[in-house]
């Protein structure tokens, strides 16, 4: 009875190890947070559960972008005194700096090949789109017109879009991964709405944004028009056309980024009713995931202060397949239940 007793037992722990690892393997997203009082990295699921701190440490830590492989993420760090590239892998307590530069780099962003890294930097006066090899090597300056921000890899990896704000230059912009052949697919929205923040669809075929209007985006006057629409997240096709917001109006929405099958649209935004949230230290701000098609969006964080800069995490780090530990692990447990029988 004894024996009968502890294979049952084993075999629970078992269907609990394939319970748990099936859980981990849900849609994950990961964000920075302030709601301990210092901005980390963390993950949820899209149920809003199983919240996780991957960086946990003292200085601000922003903005993550993952490895194809889903093993490292690449993120904006102030632990050295300024904001830098840093990468770091997922189960590795320590992270490597990528850059190193006086002035700040921002907004990286990891090729689909996993070769590179492109990122944003004030290092030549206006914000410039570079990018660097994951190893910190062969850095190259992409532009030199506008300031630009949130470089994003078309999914075949030959084309990078990124955002314009300024000196002559406002919209979102196209170019080849090596920098040339530079050209805009859109300028203003009918209102005067200024787009940036783009994000591809995983089939290459739209471009997500963040879209501001005048009285709303920061320090930015486009015209005398004030839409009190705010800013919100749009979806247009590559070339600009069709373009049409599925974040609810009246909200302050930002940053968006595509699930994996392309159904969803991850991105963050302050509670309703604040009129001047940037110049708010208690404004509370959310990550929302909604569907393409613009239904009700399902807020997925709900601890306080800022929660921003969604992206979706690669299923790898929470994969079903077993790893050589996992199979030396279960191989052990096999071998004992086949000599307790």
């Amino acid at each position: 009875m004894k024996r009968t007793y502890m294979f049952f037992g084993m075999t629970f722990l078992f269907s609990i190890f394939l319970l748990t690892a099936n859980a981990w393997g849900a849609p994950y997203i990961s964000f920075y947070s302030t709601h301990t009082g210092q901005s980390d990295i963390y993950i949820i699921d899209t149920n809003g559960k199983n919240l996780r701190n991957l960086t946990n440490h003292p200085a601000g830590d922003y903005c993550t972008t993952w490895a194809p492989d889903g093993r490292s993420f690449a993120f904006m760090s102030e632990r050295d005194g300024n904001g830098e590239i840093y990468i770091k892998k997922f189960n590795v307590a320590q992270a490597r700096r990528l850059t190193n530069h006086p002035e700040l780099d921002y907004g990286p962003a990891w090729s689909p090949d996993g070769n590179w890294i492109a990122f944003g930097s004030k290092r030549t006066g206006g914000g410039h789109i570079y990018k660097i090899d994951i190893n910190g090597k062969n850095l190259q300056k992409l532009t030199d017109q506008g300031d630009n921000l949130s470089p994003a890899w078309s999914p075949d990896g030959q084309s990078i879009a990124f955002g314009s704000i300024g000196h002559g230059r406002f919209g979102i912009f196209v170019m080849d991964a090596d920098g040339k052949h530079h050209r805009q697919i859109i300028n203003l929205l009918p209102g005067g709405g200024l787009p940036y923040s783009p994000a591809w669809s995983p089939d290459g075929k739209q471009i997500a944004c963040t879209v501001s209007f005048p009285n709303l985006a920061a320090n930015v006057v486009i015209d005398d028009h004030h839409d009190h629409d705010g800013s919100g997240i749009y979806i247009m096709d590559t070339d600009g056309q069709n373009a049409r917001r599925i974040s609810p109006l009246g909200t302050l929405s930002y940053n968006p980024a595509w699930s994996p099958d392309g159904k969803w649209i991850a991105y963050d935004a302050f509670d309703a009713g604040i009129a001047n949230p940037w110049g708010n230290p208690d404004a509370v701000r959310h990550i929302f995931i909604v569907s393409v098609t613009g239904d009700e969006p399902r807020q997925i964080t709900h601890h306080p202060g800022q929660n921003a800069c969604p992206a979706w995490v690669p299923e790898s780090p929470f994969s079903v397949s077993p790893t050589v530990d996992t199979q030396t692990t279960l191989w052990g447990w096999l071998k004992q239940d086949e000599h307790i029988r």
